[in-house]
């Protein structure tokens, strides 16, 4: 038997083994730095300047967040690493960067809600921004005097720390009366109802409310409306995006698009340690991920618009519609709220105050009909006939 097998074997006719194919390998920290070329990549393509330097930053500082400065004693500033990073968590977040990706992609290819989402995230309608501006309103009143400073410091004193409540600034509360007489449809958010909370009197065996209920509830209601609130915007910025709104601002158009670097060879791709960011689609996109993403997302297979100035007027329109500005009333001594609103003005042969000129009558006699060129018909009694 086990001769049988050797002469088996022997008789076996094995081909050599070929050369290497290269193959592609890239681990997580490779990977990292191509989605991160990539992610800045397409916040340079968006179509609004704004957008272009916010999303840049906010790119920048995702990426940055698990790194720091370190001054050497020599002098030298290094960046290291602030805390370790574990594989699970490392891939969710190459996982989110990469959605983030094809998220920036379609907003660029001018689909219509990915575009919006970043104009408003911009401009302080969702996202980080949004929370940042909600901060400072929530900044106290400054005390113009001494005894304001003593009162406050009293009350704060006397009451215990788990039964304080907060308080509405006078700006929050401008804010929050003009943004309930707004229509709904104008947000996106649920539509604020009540400028004050109505904590119940008793509850519900009739005794006296809990004072600590008390301040759960307020709290609950304050987050509610904060989290449903539109802060305002600077004057400036406020301006700038009333006129992109409008078409009195010129837009540049969209960014051109960079053209692609020559392909590697297969030898130098193998051999160099650098990845192109063109050889990895599979480690970019699964189509797990793609078949998922598209049944969360919809509007992955809406149809991609042009990005026009008319098309971006529309846009512009739609947050500026969303964002307030606080102006201070010298006279009435309180906050106004200004809400933008672009005003739609049809396009006129002339101006409706002046009085209109009297060559678009040419040609029209007193009754309105056009004059009759007697080159061109002849009339006699049979009535007008083509000269021959």
């Amino acid at each position: 038997m086990r001769w049988g097998l050797v002469r088996h074997l022997s008789s076996l006719q094995l081909k050599p083994p070929g050369p290497l194919q290269p193959t592609t390998t890239v681990n997580n920290h490779q990977e990292t730095i191509l989605l991160y070329r990539a992610l800045l990549r397409q916040c340079t393509y968006l179509p609004d300047s704004a957008a272009r330097k916010y999303m840049w930053s906010h790119v920048v500082d995702r990426f940055h967040a698990y790194y720091t400065k370190v001054k050497l004693p020599d002098g030298r500033t290094v960046v290291r690493k602030t805390k370790a990073v574990d594989e699970k968590k490392l891939s969710g977040a190459l996982k989110d960067a990469r959605k983030s990706l094809k998220y920036l992609q379609r907003a660029n290819d001018g689909h219509i809600n990915n575009l919006r989402t970043v104009l408003d995230m911009t401009y302080g309608r969702v996202g980080k921004r949004r929370r940042q501006l909600i901060v400072k309103l929530q900044a106290p009143d400054p005390l113009v005097d001494d005894a304001s400073v003593a009162i406050l410091s009293a009350q704060i004193s006397q009451e215990p720390k788990r039964k304080r409540v907060p308080e509405l600034t006078d700006e929050l509360s401008a804010l929050l009366r003009s943004q309930i007489k707004q229509s709904s449809t104008r947000f996106d958010r649920a539509p604020l109802k009540e400028s004050a909370p109505k904590v119940p009197a008793v509850n519900i065996w009739q005794r006296k409310f809990p004072v600590k209920r008390r301040v759960n509830y307020i709290k609950a209601w304050y987050a509610k409306t904060l989290d449903r609130l539109m802060p305002p915007l600077e004057a400036a910025e406020w301006e700038r995006l009333q006129g992109l709104a409008a078409g009195d601002v010129r837009w540049d158009g969209p960014v051109p698009r960079r053209k692609l670097g020559t392909a590697q060879s297969a030898d130098s791709c193998h051999s160099s340690s650098r990845v192109a960011l063109r050889d990895l689609p599979h480690r970019l996109t699964t189509s797990n991920e793609r078949i998922v993403e598209k049944e969360k997302h919809p509007e992955i297979n809406s149809r991609p618009h042009q990005l026009t100035p008319r098309f971006m007027r529309r846009l512009w329109n739609d947050v500026f519609r969303k964002c307030p500005r606080l102006d201070w009333d010298n006279e009435r001594k309180k906050w106004g709220v200004t809400w933008g609103d672009v005003e739609k003005q049809a396009m006129l042969a002339f101006d409706p105050h002046k009085e209109p000129p009297l060559s678009m009558f040419d040609g029209v006699d007193d009754e309105g009909r056009l004059h009759v060129n007697p080159s061109i018909v002849s009339v006699d009694d049979q009535g007008p006939q083509p000269v021959k």
